[in-house]
């Protein structure tokens, strides 16, 4: 056939693409890389050149099908992180490619393997990061169906990707060779046992998972405030807060536990050295009186002044003789004392944070200006949680992009959360696939840590998301509406909590090993001669 691999190509773009979107079609990456997987052994097989043309066009297409509503914030972000994750994607699968003609098989196979999980496991570390379509992302919409991400998180997702995608591609060219099905068993029932044996562990656990009672009353704000023309200029900031307050106050009690405010709820500069004075929390701080119980957690830009002492990051602003660092903030106003603040860590790259900032500040000009937001803002080191007025609860806040990170989120429940919490402003994206698939990847954290999530969108999807990570209840997109329900707290520590993410780490290592023994390879005969 003249067109082939192209033809072959195209259809691991379509497997690979559909389970972002369409209901039930997750199981779809279990086999979603045969098809290139042929082309790569066409190649080999027949010593032709130039197959990364194939892995491109696969990898570019993919990238673009299913992230191409970036573009809806930023035409040239979109750009970047379609090509720059494309390119990540190549050159591992060339890698193995050319692994696999140096050494064996088996050797290659098992490069792809570790190559690809070391390559998701760094880039949730890395300072230029976009983990978007990690593997085991794609199984976010059927929960029923990854359970163990408990003991595995996201990783044990991709390393079930990556071996099912293998061993279907070794049976297939048997029986395409004439090898036919039956003369294969144990191959056969081998692959049947990695794609039904982690299903039946799930449905096990999903079914006889229980919830032990400890419930916690929220509210969930979703003011529905259009970030490109209202939020930061076609409302004032003191609107948008009377806005909060009317929402909260006709739909709150005196039992309530928790009122959730969406990120940068609060806008303008509010200087934490000052917090308890700043006339929007002291609004906050007077309708909390009325409500012992309630917890208002809300996002807010703040400011931090630096003294002359003090070192000052590359990411700092000048301020007169002095500078600032500017912060995205999830912030707590009780009846205590105290005012909580959290500072968002994982930033969003050329939108919240310049990487490399220490070197290439002078590019700083460059950022991308979404509603106040540009500039490298600040971080800090510890996932701060927020302990409720009656001490019943403690509460981590993952900011918006913080909820892709699975390990990193699991800071939080290892520093105490027994709730989590989710503030998202997913405006900027309009009616595309981005939000949804940002309200599913929350699912993958509540099964991780097995913590309820309440979750509060400035232009939706505002929901509660139970320990097995159901959807229990949620709202509409772009619409302004309150969701009243109740998550069950929780102590216990999962597998994957305690450990992270031992399925990169253990990958990382043997990657290093197989290069290291490919190169060998390559060289040896050279030093022979």
């Amino acid at each position: 056939m003249k067109h082939k691999n192209i033809i072959l190509c195209l259809l691991s773009v379509l497997l690979l693409t559909l389970p972002w979107y369409a209901p039930f079609s997750e199981l779809m990456l279990l086999v979603a890389f045969v098809p290139l997987f042929f082309i790569e052994d066409d190649y080999s097989r027949n010593n032709k050149k130039y197959v990364i043309k194939y892995f491109a066009l696969c990898f570019l297409l993919w990238n673009a099908f299913t992230t191409w509503w970036i573009y809806k914030a930023t035409f040239f972000g979109a750009v970047g992180a379609v090509i720059g994750n494309s390119l990540q994607m190549i050159v591992i699968f060339w890698l193995f490619h050319w692994v696999k003609k140096h050494t064996s098989e088996r050797v290659g196979y098992t490069m792809l393997i570790t190559c690809w999980l070391s390559w998701e496991w760094f880039y949730f570390d890395a300072e230029i990061s976009w983990p978007w379509l990690v593997l085991g992302n794609g199984f976010a919409k059927d929960i029923q169906l990854i359970q163990w991400y408990e003991y595995t998180g996201v990783l044990g997702g991709s390393l079930w990707v990556l071996i099912s995608n293998t061993a279907l591609f070794f049976i297939l060219r048997k029986f395409l060779a004439g090898n036919f099905i039956k003369h294969q068993r144990i191959e056969v029932i081998r692959w049947l046992l990695i794609v039904l044996g982690p299903i039946t562990m799930s449905l096990v656990i999903y079914y006889s998972y229980n919830e032990k009672e400890n419930l916690c009353n929220v509210v969930v704000l979703q003011p529905n405030i259009d970030p490109y023309n209202d939020k930061f200029g076609g409302l004032s900031y003191q609107q948008q807060v009377d806005i909060l307050l009317n929402m909260a106050a006709q739909n709150i009690d005196t039992k309530t536990d928790y009122v959730v405010a969406p990120e940068t709820a609060i806008e303008g500069s509010h200087w934490e050295e000052t917090i308890k004075n700043d006339l929007n929390v002291m609004q906050i701080k007077e309708f909390v009186k009325t409500y012992p119980k309630v917890n208002f957690v809300t996002g807010i830009m703040t400011n931090r002044l630096f003294g002359h002492n003090d070192k000052i990051p590359a990411s700092a602003r000048k301020y007169g003789d002095s500078f600032y660092q500017r912060y995205n903030t999830a912030m707590q106003v009780n009846n205590t004392a105290d005012i909580g603040l959290y500072h968002k860590s994982k930033l969003v790259v050329g939108v919240e944070m310049l990487p490399y900032i220490d070197k290439l500040k002078f590019l700083s000009k460059w950022s991308i200006n979404l509603g106040g937001t540009s500039g490298t803002l600040g971080t800090q080191d510890t996932r701060d949680v927020f302990t409720s007025a009656d001490g019943r609860f403690n509460a981590g806040v993952a900011i918006c992009y913080e909820a892709i990170y699975g390990e990193f989120y699991t800071e939080y429940v290892r520093n105490g959360a027994n709730v989590m919490l989710i503030i998202s402003n997913d405006g900027w994206w309009g009616d595309t696939p981005g939000y949804r698939q940002l309200l599913h990847y929350s699912s993958l954290r509540a099964i991780e840590t097995r913590r309820s999530i309440a979750r509060s969108a400035n232009t939706g999807i505002s929901a509660f998301i139970n320990q097995r990570g159901q959807i229990m209840q949620q709202g509409n997109w772009w619409e302004r509406q309150v969701l009243q329900g109740y998550i069950n707290a929780n102590d216990k520590i999962t597998f994957y909590t305690r450990y992270g993410d031992i399925t990169g780490r253990v990958a990382g290592f043997l990657f290093v090993m197989l290069l290291l023994y490919a190169i060998v390879q390559r060289i040896r005969p050279k030093v022979l001669k």
